[in-house]
């Protein structure tokens, strides 16, 4: 299906090919100025359309169609300020990017992040270029009914789109025992150990009454050595000994390797000159991962809208699956030979917005297979160039965010899109303060936070 079919399951309202739940909204609103049905493309580059759907409802979306099968079209992650904290506009990163050298042929926000607390961390698995800009077993939303681990999306070194999800498995051995990874640039884990990598400015702050332990590490062959891939074996050498140190500063090759609570005692054995092996994968293994961002939730599986059972499966509740807000996503088709980006417009007279039921069916009309849901609401934009073609919906405009999904041009003239970052410097458009989210006051309230470890 194309464009005139979903402009038909946005009108019709019937069962198999209809929103289930209808655009119901007065007929008066589209006598305010909102243009009748329409649709109108235009080509980007060569294997990539953008185009701007106009149906009843009133709502308007912005659909990115790539080739996939075109070899110089990669699909990747960027993280705000190249940092592990911090946010940036997509355009911004899109801008910067193309003043690198990168042909950037459009950009969408991805994943959602921390922006009550202001550090703009990414809620879930993070890989940049296949290094691991952050690795997790549980996501770390506040506002999950249950712990769990969110749907993700992927691209892997084979040029494949994939949906699945992913948590990290880990382990750290040593001289002086082995134990299980819990996170890579993550919040602390009760009882086990993480580490912090050139990713993290530093350590995060630990709770006053948690017990900790922690040393410093260097990469075994310095700057040659990738830091993290998605998938593989990386060593560390111990610097020092810094038992209750958890704010070494991780820029360049250094990395920093804490215990917590029982865990403590064990890091605190090690050794200057010990050599520290990590191996690091994401279960399930779907092969060597280049990109790898968050969602919530998956909303089309194999063809089929499974948006509605997303309260149960991942944790959502119906204030954000149920009600209309901006939406974005990530699709793919069943040959996965076409990447879909796409902006749902809301909170305006101009497009209401969509419910993740009204999203899926909309991309199930477009010809996608596999869908993810992506952060919305104020954080929606769909970036052609360096432009936002949507409309985000803060009054002050487009909003910083944690990460994007990239779509880049590898080069005639030998100018790869491949970064090595972080490269620790600093980025002029990147956002250290956060403000209160307005997409997140209304939500149910946070959890309780677990119990603190000794």
């Amino acid at each position: 299906m194309r464009t005139s079919s979903v402009i038909r399951i946005l009108r019709a309202g019937r069962a198999a090919t209809a929103l289930s739940l209808a655009l119901c909204v007065p007929r008066d609103s589209t006598a305010q100025g909102v243009p009748a049905d329409t649709s109108t493309a235009r080509e980007i580059v060569p294997g990539v359309t953008v185009r701007r759907i106009v149906a009843e409802g009133p709502v308007t979306m912005h659909v990115l169609e790539a080739d996939l099968r075109r070899p110089e079209l990669m699909v990747r992650a960027v993280r705000a300020c190249d940092r592990g904290n911090g946010r940036e506009r997509p355009s911004a990163i899109a801008h910067r990017l193309r003043g690198e050298g990168i042909d950037v042929v459009a950009a969408i926000n991805a994943g959602f992040f921390d922006l009550e607390g202001g550090t703009g961390a990414s809620e879930s698995n993070v890989v940049v270029d296949g290094d691991i800009a952050k690795g997790i077993e549980v996501t770390e939303s506040p506002f999950d009914k249950v712990d769990n681990v969110h749907s993700q999306f992927g691209f892997t070194a084979r040029h494949n789109p994939l949906i699945d999800r992913f948590r990290l498995t880990a382990t750290v051995r040593s001289p002086r025992g082995t134990w299980e990874l819990a996170t890579v640039n993550g919040v602390p884990v009760a009882n086990k150990v993480a580490l912090y990598t050139s990713w993290s400015d530093r350590a995060p702050p630990f709770p006053s009454r948690m017990r900790s332990a922690a040393v410093p590490l260097e990469l075994v062959g310095g700057a040659s050595q990738r830091p993290a891939k998605s998938s593989g074996l990386w060593r560390y050498r111990v610097l020092a000994s810094v038992p209750r140190d958890t704010t070494t500063d991780t820029a360049g090759t250094h990395a920093l390797l804490v215990g917590t609570g029982s865990a403590a005692d064990a890091i605190a054995r090690l050794k200057p000159g010990d050599v520290v092996t990590v191996a690091a994968r994401f279960s399930p293994d779907r092969g060597a991962l280049e990109t790898l961002v968050g969602g919530w939730p998956r909303i089309v599986a194999n063809g089929m809208n499974v948006a509605a059972a997303a309260d149960s499966v991942e944790g959502t509740f119906p204030r954000f699956a149920a009600t209309r807000h901006p939406r974005s996503a990530v699709g793919f088709s069943r040959d996965s030979a076409t990447l879909f980006l796409v902006a749902v417009d809301g909170r305006q007279t101009g497009s209401v917005g969509m419910t993740l039921v009204e999203l899926a069916n909309a991309l199930i009309g477009l010809g996608v297979h596999d869908a993810l849901n992506l952060d919305g609401g104020g954080s929606t934009a769909l970036v052609v160039g360096d432009t936002v073609v949507n409309k985000p919906s803060d009054q002050t405009g487009e909003r910083p965010v944690g990460d994007v999904l990239v779509i880049t041009r590898e080069q005639a003239t030998g100018v790869s899109a491949r970064r090595h970052v972080p490269a620790h410097t600093s980025v002029a458009s990147c956002v250290r303060a956060g403000n209160r989210d307005p997409d997140r006051v209304a939500q149910p309230a946070p959890r309780p936070p677990a119990p603190t470890p000794e």
